[in-house]
């Protein structure tokens, strides 16, 4: 058995699921990452029992001098030094979802995008379900699916969420979906990719695995996606959606605010439709479906105001379809970690909010920007800030633009202070 070295356990499943794969199969596992133990403690529990060495801390580059296979967590550079080091030296290198879909025997959905990803994915998988299918949402959204693969039979469809960096490390060949969604492309995670180019270049790799007989479902109002349609094999039938074009089902009553999460829902109905589901079960879904957390989720009405969590925005145009979910006026906080991209979007977007509270790394710039623009060390400081700004009536929204690592472990941890501040005393 090849020695397997997993190059960055993580926090979020799938360093866990890639040393358990192939420690339940036979092989020697050490694990090595570069954050300490203290910090991966619930991580190192989960292999509790199983034959795996760990290594944290560090990454020893002996350790990938004798490694026979390479584990990379999907966020490694694709140009890291100590990769390139062990492939010189016969290594393979996969990744956990290349993994994964190596195994996957049932229909795949596949959701990329730039925004709108995981609600697309969610909707797909819900609509799927009401239609009286089996069906399992994974990838980018939820556990890793590697360590149940064994058990989704071919009967189950697959809905699968794919980042930019998941599909920089995968060779198209791994898998044959049925069904491709793109949501869209304004690019992001340049810090990472480099250019943008290369950014679109990742997300084109999902549409290589399309081949004859796939349903591509594609965005007609973005120009990035309307071009890569020009690049489809023959025998891949090309669905579009957009503004212009009549939804598959209806989509009223929805809950999601926005008209990015009516183009959202459109994208997951035609998906849906494409894999088997039913109109009805489509139209039943829709209707109860509710905002994933962080994703223009309403947190509570207090004192007259509606406080909402939009912390997946990441982004400068995230900020700008945010503003545009509402009619009603808005105080915005916004600040985080720069990713290299224009910020003109937010600069606009925050010209029609009603106040800005700029907090974060970014913060002082933007309140350079920005004119009567309050500026706060952190998140804590911005919502009680926010608080004296807003009347009743208004809306106080999360909704940063960038980047969380300047202060949070992610986007998620970001928002779940916001929904802590915003339920406490103020």
């Amino acid at each position: 058995m090849k020695p397997v070295l997993v190059m960055g356990l993580g926090r979020f499943g799938g360093g866990v699921a890639a040393a358990r794969w192939f420690a339940e199969r036979g092989h020697p596992v050490r694990v090595t990452d570069r954050q300490s133990k203290d910090k991966l403690v619930a991580s190192v529990a989960l292999l509790d029992g199983l034959d795996v060495e760990f290594r944290l801390g560090t990454h020893d580059p002996a350790d990938f001098d004798a490694a026979g296979i390479v584990v990379v967590n999907q966020a490694v550079r694709l140009d890291n030094p100590l990769v390139e080091r062990a492939r010189a030296h016969g290594a393979s290198i996969v990744t956990e979802l290349g993994l994964t879909l190596r195994h996957l025997r049932g229909p795949l959905v596949a959701v990329t995008g730039t925004k709108g990803k995981s609600t697309t994915s969610s909707l797909a998988a819900a609509m799927l379900a009401a239609g009286g299918r089996r069906v399992v949402l994974g990838g980018n959204i939820g556990r890793p699916l590697l360590t149940r693969v064994e058990r989704i039979d071919a009967a189950c469809v697959v809905v699968l969420e794919v980042s930019s960096f998941q599909l920089a490390w995968l060779e198209h060949d791994d898998f044959r979906p049925l069904v491709v969604v793109v949501t869209n492309l304004s690019g992001d995670h340049l810090d990472w990719h480099g250019t943008l180019e290369h950014y679109i270049a990742s997300k084109e790799r999902l549409l290589r695995a399309a081949g004859e007989g796939c349903t591509v479902v594609l965005n007609a109002d973005d120009e990035r996606s309307v071009a890569l349609a020009k690049r489809l094999r023959p025998g891949v039938r090309c669905v579009w959606y957009g503004e212009s074009h009549v939804p598959p089902v209806p989509l009223d009553p929805i809950a999601l605010r926005g008209p990015h999460n009516r183009l959202n829902a459109a994208a997951a109905a035609h998906a849906a439709l494409a894999a088997g589901a039913t109109p009805g079960g489509c139209a039943a879904a829709l209707a109860r479906f509710r905002p994933l957390p962080h994703r223009l989720e309403t947190l509570q009405t207090r004192d007259g105001l509606l406080w909402v969590n939009d912390s997946i925005a990441t982004t400068p145009t995230a900020v700008q379809r945010a503003l545009e979910s509402f009619s009603e006026p808005v105080v915005l906080i916004a600040g985080g970690q720069d990713k290299g991209l224009s910020w003109a979007p937010l600069i606009e977007a925050g010209r029609r909010a009603k106040a800005v509270v700029a907090f974060g790394e970014t913060g002082p710039r933007l309140a350079a920007l920005l004119p009567e623009t309050h500026l706060r060390e952190d998140l804590a400081g911005a919502v009680r800030q926010a608080r004296r700004l807003a009347r009743p009536g208004d809306v106080v929204l999360l909704s940063p633009g960038f980047a969380s690592y300047d202060q949070f472990s992610g986007f998620d941890e970001r928002g779940e202070l916001f929904r802590e501040i915003v339920g406490g005393p103020f």
